[in-house]
């Protein structure tokens, strides 16, 4: 009995309790807004891990689909040399462009021909409006080891030698239409993922 009322005197505090409740609510609060940070950092690393393996991957899906081109049109036109090109094409003045592909290091060359003239007039009469290009397959291909600016000068030579007019354009690896591809699906991807 003693005991009992020895300690029924030390019976906690009121107004210590409060400080408690506040102390374990604010200490919960804080590994809650530890675990939404944890869990933001780790949805920003995903999306960029996303958006990176998509940019990779598009890149390496169109290099793939060039390089398949190339292998095709150099079974069904291989490549002549640049001095045998020059000779045979460039001195009659029967080329018209050449694009060059500096990552092949091989130019697709667009002579002048008939059936283009006939296809332009053709478009003109339909529509009124004179078209950029035509696509189609080149009618020569040539080699030349050497970069853009070499092939370039050499190009630049020739037309002052032959007196002939050349467009000349350079077909760099991703073109402008490429990387709008590859642009365009990295912000589709990105669009998608975030609006889950």
């Amino acid at each position: 009995m003693y005991f009992l009322r020895h300690f029924s005197r030390f019976r906690p505090l009121p107004k210590f309790q409060p400080i408690l409740k506040r102390h374990f609510a604010s200490e919960t609060a804080g590994k809650v807004e530890d675990k939404v940070t944890k869990l933001k950092v780790r949805r920003a690393y995903a999306l960029g891990g996303c958006l990176m393996f998509i940019w990779v991957s598009t890149h390496g899906i169109l290099l793939y689909r060039r390089r398949s081109e190339h292998r095709a049109l150099n079974e069904k036109l291989p490549p002549i040399p640049w001095d045998e090109f020059v000779e045979k094409y460039f001195a009659s003045g029967d080329v018209k462009t050449i694009v060059f592909q500096p990552h092949f290091e091989i130019a697709n060359v667009y002579l002048h021909s008939a059936k283009e003239q006939q296809m332009k007039k053709t478009v003109v009469d339909l529509i009124h409006t004179t078209p950029d290009k035509f696509s189609r397959p080149p009618d020569v291909r040539f080699f030349y080891e050497g970069s853009a600016d070499d092939v370039k000068s050499a190009v630049t030579s020739a037309v002052e030698k032959y007196k002939h007019n050349v467009d000349f354009e350079l077909d760099q690896f991703p073109s402008y239409r490429e990387l709008s591809f590859i642009v365009g699906s990295t912000l589709f991807v990105l669009a998608a993922i975030s609006f889950k």
